[in-house]
């Protein structure tokens, strides 16, 4: 029988709740996914592996403190005593010189690391040739390893200002631009041009004081940039197309754009098989254009004639009279009901806005739309408005092009996304003084790639 020393107090047995079979959903899909992963045993370079440097062997490490500021040192060397002649291919194990090297790489713990190794020069023993090898990591002379680069070209990829990119990898902001400059023209080399079928041409501002604008070319199937052009000059969309191969040119079908009249000289002289599109959303925006002119019009005229109810009937009526009259609130359609009251001449400009609406939305068969807009176009020259005369006159210019987009009513539409987000990239920069910046800027953001 077991003797219990009575120098010690009795123990009690504790026993421990049972864990919970109830696992958060986070974990339990993580348990769930550990029985269809593919394990490695760990090896000598697994450490290597999982820091992302290949052929190379961890010796030693050192943890600097500087400034408040922690700094992680790994010092290497490689594993293989031999390498390639990039000129015979041939294996050589020659070392002519080595020179000691400190690189940054992606941060480790929160600690800015910093990576040593031997760069080896070797002299062919067939050729010849002396020759410094190639590692997977790094590229040549180059301060930073290729996936810190990386990190760095997906932070600024992402939006975050370069400015600020610097302060926390503790870089130049001039590094960060050369980086991403860099490692941005990498990508949009590597991006496929598809077969482009759809092509839209359409300007965006960026410097309104002074006219400045840049041309900007979507994949309207795809909605995505294919090219930023520097302006909106004939000669420099007549340059990009002529860029393109004979078939890239042959399989263009449609190219849709604003009315302006050097894309169509363009596009008819480098694609004359190419279907011309009046976009619809731009023809519109004319419209409203010069209904906006009329209103302003009238309501000069009604504070000049001392019209008390008029001129507080028009106060900040515009978007209610440019906005499609299914999307006002309560509020607006009650000031638009008062406007229409009050103004007949308004109110026929209105109706007729509206009709013009109802058959760019409503009809998809090209000879029907042309019935309803020849008759449209009658009752608008039937008011003898100088203003719908004027856009009258312009619709005719582009006749032919605006009824082909009721073949398929090809649009623009997701081109102003694009436009909202090319702003973006301007107000963040507070602009851009180097247009090849901005181009690369727009391509990796806008380009899906």
């Amino acid at each position: 029988m077991r003797q219990t020393d009575p120098r010690r107090p009795e123990m009690k047995k504790i026993y421990l709740p049972l864990p919970s079979k109830k696992i958060p959903k986070d974990a339990a899909r993580a348990v769930n996914r550990v029985d269809s992963l593919t394990t490695q045993a760990v090896t000598a370079e697994t450490l290597s592996a999982l820091l992302g440097l290949p052929g190379m062997v961890v010796t030693r490490f050192a943890i600097e403190e500087e400034n408040k500021e922690q700094y992680l040192h790994l010092f290497c060397e490689h594993e293989q005593k031999m390498s390639i002649c990039p000129d015979c291919l041939k294996v050589t194990t020659a070392v002519h010189e080595k020179e000691n090297r400190c690189v940054r790489h992606l941060d480790i713990w929160g600690m800015k690391t910093l990576v040593h190794f031997p760069q080896r020069r070797f002299d062919c023993e067939v050729c010849g040739k002396p020759f410094t090898e190639n590692l997977e990591w790094i590229e040549a002379k180059r301060r930073q390893t290729s996936a810190f680069e990386m990190h760095i070209y997906k932070q600024v990829k992402n939006k975050t200002p370069r400015k600020q990119v610097a302060f926390q990898e503790g870089l130049h902001e001039a590094t960060v631009l050369e980086i991403f400059k860099r490692q941005a023209k990498k990508v949009v080399c590597q991006m496929t041009r598809d077969r482009i079928r759809v092509l839209g041409v359409d300007e965006i501002a960026l410097h309104k004081k002074h006219k400045q604008y840049a041309l900007v070319l979507s994949d309207l199937e795809r909605h995505r940039v294919i090219a930023v052009l520097p302006n909106r000059l004939k000669k420099t969309f007549e340059g990009w197309l002529a860029g393109l191969t004979e078939e890239e040119r042959r399989d263009l079908k449609v190219v849709s754009m604003d009315m302006w009249a050097a894309y169509r000289q363009a596009v008819r002289q480098k694609l004359p098989h190419a279907q011309i599109v009046a976009d619809r959303f731009h023809v519109m925006k004319q419209l409203n254009h010069q209904l906006d002119l009329i209103r302003r019009s009238i309501q000069r005229k009604a504070k000049k004639d001392k019209d008390e109810i008029l001129y507080q009937a028009l106060k900040g009526s515009r978007w209610v009279l440019l906005k499609n009259r299914n999307k006002l609130n309560p509020e607006q359609q009650a000031q638009l009901c008062t406007i229409l009251t009050v103004s007949d001449e308004l109110r026929a400009l209105y109706l007729l806005k509206e009709e013009f609406r109802t058959i760019c939305d409503k009809l998809s068969d090209r000879a029907q739309a042309q019935r309803f807009l020849w008759a449209w176009t009658g009752k608008a020259l039937a008011t003898e408005s100088r203003y719908l005369i004027r856009f009258v006159n312009t619709l005719r210019n582009w006749w032919h092009e605006f009824l082909n987009y009721f073949n398929d009513r090809v649009t623009q539409g997701f081109v102003e996304g694009i436009n909202r987000a090319i702003r973006g990239i301007i107000n963040r920069a507070f602009g851009y003084r180097n247009f090849d910046n901005f181009q690369l800027q727009v391509l990796v953001e806008c380009g899906h790639v």
